[in-house]
């Protein structure tokens, strides 16, 4: 049941044959969108997208790793995991897209501007193309950071010879910019000059200081070139690496992998490619840089204890040889010995606990000092085993190195001030356990302090020079010691630095081979070209039809009404009130004896004489159809008559060449008689009676025994009586002669009648019980809907050419002949 209505309601022929009555017009527009289509794919600037394959997973080194000889055992500083998140921000972080902008020199664009082929051919003012030179401009310029410099302006080279060129500069609301303090200083009004220079001179104004010397790709076809010109333009750094930054795309492969894709759109592939590859060469540098940063900060905390430890080593090495040397002891005892290692192994101990002790201390005089902790040495530097210490500190340097890649990008992002929270955190953590540390140590310093005690009240019953001699042996062994511990974690260190290796690995590096162009897409646009070319006017045809409020074809009044349709009469091209008479071949004349065939069918046989045509409103084409359909019947041999009987506005007198002076007003007044009113046509077996002198009372006149007696005479003298009556929505003139007549006509006019004024017409006619109604829909398009009504030009002439032009002309045309209907 759904599908029948459905089906019911929606005729997609209809649409469709619809839509195929402006084959003509969209064909047109769709040639018109595919040129522009092809202008846009010919004249719009090339986009080109390359890409490259970075590995970030951090790489173990056995060296490094070593729980038994690496400085950073335990601490797995170089072998934690990674964030991807986080690795895709520093990529794109501003001061590494920065750093590759100004070592690429990407601040200075060359470009050759080419005229417009068009505004020649056409003599217009129409834009120019630019090509960028990136790598092939024949000129090099050398900025003065120093001075400010006019950016966003086109600087126009015009090379005179190889020796000379001209400089001219012209433009409004210029920003000046300085290339030190990387901002823009003030606007200018306006930038003028223009000088000639030699190449290799310094140019230095108010505006701009820079030397333009001559590169390697200069030739002599760049001297006074006849098609362009030459020129840079300078661009403000910070804005310049935000627009690349907009540009990057960088993703990992997948969820689980650590493989990033950073890719780049630009209108020059080189310059992509180069910019690509610069960008991982110094992300690869920061990472090992950062690495660098951490083995620097151990070497130099390390060094710092052995200077402190270098003096005591010297002076306990001078006393001991200066005792031997008086006393000419060379050893101890036997039992002096055993104490002596005893006495050393208690040093050794307490010696590394002061070491740990020393570190301790040097972190919390660290975290007040400094802020940046980027050079923090490692834990193990000083044989602090604590795991808990170690995983903190190495987290800590972690979240700062990360901090420092993110701090240049924007200073208002959450995520730097989440980072920010966390070393905090972490530092107030590191203090606690520090603190809860140094406690430790201090109880394991006063036990050793204790055996020392007891061990010293054996030495003080050895002999004073024996005495003597192990208190100096002792001191040096303890310091030589510690000093040469200094020296092993120092040469550790030294061989991590020389031996680090950036953690992350290039995959694939850009190549221009690679890069491939993503705008403009050609098939694309000529496909969004032909269906936009479709969708546009369909949507308006649609919109149109949905707004609209007349009656469009003849389906529409079959559905409105019971009435039967009679047939319908072709749109009036030939410019004349009778057609039928002047061009008999047209489709309009054609389509009139089509009516008057159909009426042999509608009246099944009887004889109906008096056949009554009206319509909803005036302008409907009710007195033109009166004189053609009246004009067929009398060119088949009928005797016909029309009758005026539009008493209020009369018009058919007019066609055919009579005054309106008397008529059937003067008839029914009984001022004439039958005979004094007929009045004979140029066209054979056709006779008029005019309308008459208006009346002051048309629908008295018209109730009267008058008009069926006028009738009743006109049956016994004429085969049809065609009678031209008022619109009978308007005045009830028409209802008083309805009932006189056998056919009453109604006719509708294709986009011209109101459906609501149809629909009240038609019911009014329903109410009064007329029933003998036929329709007859008038001024029918028929070449929109050929198939529908069956046209075919081939059979009709004087039809005109019926080409594109006059399609889309036609709307003016059908004005014009908007009286003839």
């Amino acid at each position: 049941m759904q599908e029948q209505k459905f089906d019911s309601t929606i005729d997609y022929r209809k649409i469709i044959k619809r839509f195929l009555s402006y084959k003509w017009t969209l064909l047109f527009i769709i040639f018109i969108f595919l040129i522009g289509a092809f202008l846009y794919n010919k004249f719009s600037e090339r986009v080109y997208k390359n890409t490259a394959t970075l590995l970030v997973e951090q790489k173990e080194d056995s060296f490094l790793n070593s729980a038994a000889s690496g400085m950073f055992s335990g601490m797995n500083l170089f072998n934690s995991s990674v964030n991807i998140e986080n690795e895709i921000e520093l990529v794109k972080s501003f001061s590494l897209v920065q750093n590759a902008i100004n070592n690429l020199n990407l601040k200075i664009t060359y470009f050759f501007r080419e005229d417009n082929l068009f505004s020649n051919l056409f003599n217009m003012h129409l834009p120019s193309y630019e090509n960028e030179l990136y790598k092939a401009s024949p000129i090099n310029v050398i900025v003065n950071g120093s001075q400010n410099q006019a950016i966003y302006v086109d600087y126009q080279i015009n090379i005179l010879s190889d020796k000379e060129f001209e400089l001219i500069v012209n433009d409004e609301e210029v920003p000046l910019f300085n290339y030190i303090d990387n901002e823009v200083k003030q606007v200018v009004d306006e930038v003028f000059y223009t000088n000639k220079f030699v190449f290799g001179e310094e140019i230095k104004t108010t505006y701009f200081s820079f030397t333009i010397t001559k590169s390697q790709h200069f030739n002599e076809s760049h001297i006074n070139p006849k098609n362009g010109n030459l020129g840079f333009r300078l661009h403000n750094v910070n804005a310049l690496a935000l627009e690349y930054i907009s540009k990057l795309e960088v993703t990992n492969t997948s969820q689980t992998s650590t493989l990033l894709t950073i890719a780049l759109k630009g209108g020059n592939k080189n310059k992509i490619t180069d910019f690509l590859n610069e960008l991982m060469n110094l992300y690869l540098d920061r990472n090992l840089e950062r690495k660098n940063k951490i083995a620097l900060g151990t070497v130099s905390f390390i060094d710092t204890q052995i200077e402190e430890i270098a003096d005591s080593l010297s002076y306990a090495e001078a006393n001991l040889k200066q005792f031997r040397a008086a006393n000419q002891v060379m050893d101890l005892s036997f039992q002096g010995q055993q104490v002596f290692e005893k006495m050393n192994e208690l040093e050794n101990e307490k010696a590394l606990l002061a070491t740990q002790k020393r570190y301790y201390n040097y972190l919390l005089e660290y975290f007040q000092d400094n802020n940046n902790v980027t050079d923090l040495a490692a834990p193990s530097s000083m044989n602090v085993v604590d795991p808990i210490l170690t995983n903190l500190v190495t987290r800590l340097i972690d979240l700062n190195s990360e901090r420092i890649g993110l701090n240049s990008q924007n200073d208002q992002n959450l995520y730097l001030k989440d980072l920010d929270l966390q070393i905090e955190n972490l530092k107030n953590t590191i203090v606690e356990n520090v603190s809860n540390s140094l406690k430790s140590l201090e109880m394991s310093i006063n036990e050793i302090d204790y055996r020392i005690n007891k061990l010293s009240s054996q030495i003080s019953q050895m002999p004073k020079t024996e005495l003597q001699l192990l208190g100096i042996e002792r001191k040096f062994k303890l310091n030589d010691a510690i000093y040469t511990f200094l020296l092993q974690k120092r040469s550790e260190a030294q061989i991590a630095r020389a031996s680090n290796l950036p953690d992350y690995e290039v995959v694939d590096n850009a190549t221009v081979v690679r890069a491939y162009p993503i705008a403009p897409k050609k098939n694309l646009n000529y496909i969004v070209a032909f269906f936009l070319a479709l969708a546009l006017p369909i949507s308006v045809i649609m919109t149109r039809d949905f707004l609209n409020t007349k009656i469009m074809d003849i389906e529409e009044l079959e559905r409105m009404t019971d009435y039967p349709v009679v047939g319908y009469i072709y749109h009036n091209e030939t410019k004349s009130s009778k057609p039928i008479l002047t061009h008999p071949q047209s489709a309009i004349s054609e389509s009139f004896r089509t009516v008057r065939t159909n009426f042999d069918f509608f009246l099944k046989g009887q004889t109906q004489q008096i056949i009554l045509l009206t319509s909803s409103i005036s302008g409907e084409g009710k007195t033109f159809s009166a004189i053609n359909l009246a004009t067929s019947f009398a060119l088949n041999g009928y005797k016909t008559i029309i009758l005026e009987f539009d008493l209020r506005r009369p018009k058919v007198h007019q066609e055919f060449g009579y005054k309106n002076i008397l008529g059937i007003s003067s008839f029914l007044i009984n001022n004439a008689m039958v005979s004094d009113i007929i009045k004979q046509t140029s066209v054979d077996n056709l006779d008029l009676i005019t309308a008459g002198p208006k009346p002051p009372n048309p629908s008295e006149l018209i109730s009267s025994v008058k008009t069926n007696e006028l009738l009743e005479l006109l049956k016994e003298m004429y085969d049809y009586i065609i009678i031209d009556s008022a619109p009978v929505g308007v005045v009830t003139d028409t209802f008083l002669l309805m009932k006189h007549s056998e056919v009453n006509m109604f006719i509708a006019r294709q986009n011209k009648t109101e459906r609501e004024a149809f629909s009240n017409t038609i019911r009014k006619i329903k109410n009064n019980g007329i029933d003998n109604i036929a329709l007859l829909l008038n001024d029918v398009d028929a070449k929109k809907e050929s198939i529908k009504y069956g046209y075919d030009v081939k059979y009709y002439s004087s039809n005109g050419s019926g080409t594109l032009f006059k399609r889309l002309f036609k709307s003016k045309k059908r004005e014009q002949v908007e009286e003839y209907v």
